[in-house]
This record gives structure tokens, C-alpha cells and sequence, in this order.
């Protein structure tokens, strides 16, 4: 299991493109799961509808890889 970290632009938002590619990258090398919003520092910095919106695209971009 990663927490994985979620990438941000020099502005601060949230740098889904990256985020997507470290969710590939996780699921190609047999990651079983993936913590999001975790304890990677970010998390007290993330507003909800943030932290929603990385949950749904996470589901649509592991479409089950992780258990």
C-alpha cells in the first residue's frame, strides 16, 4: 500500500495529469493499493471537493487494478 503524494503546479492547484501518471506508474509495478490524501504532507492542504475529485478519478483510472 502507497500513499501517494499528489503533485501540485507552481500556482498550487492540484496537477491531475502527474497525479495520473503516478497511479499508472503504481499499478504497472504491482502496487495493491493506494492511499489518497494520505500522509504525504499534503492532505491538511487539500479542500474536500480537491480530495473528492482525486478519489473519482483514481476509480476511473485504477478500474480495479488495486484490491
Amino acid at each position: 500500500m502507497v500513499a501517494v503524494v499528489t503533485p501540485m503546479t507552481a500556482s498550487g492547484e492540484i496537477d491531475f495529469p502527474a497525479w495520473e501518471r503516478l497511479l499508472n506508474f503504481h499499478t504497472e509495478h504491482g502496487t495493491d493499493a493506494i492511499v489518497i490524501g494520505g500522509t504525504t504532507g499534503e492532505s491538511p492542504t487539500l479542500e474536500s471537493g480537491e480530495l473528492d475529485e482525486l478519489v473519482r478519478r483514481a476509480v476511473r483510472a485504477l478500474r480495479g487494478a488495486c484490491r
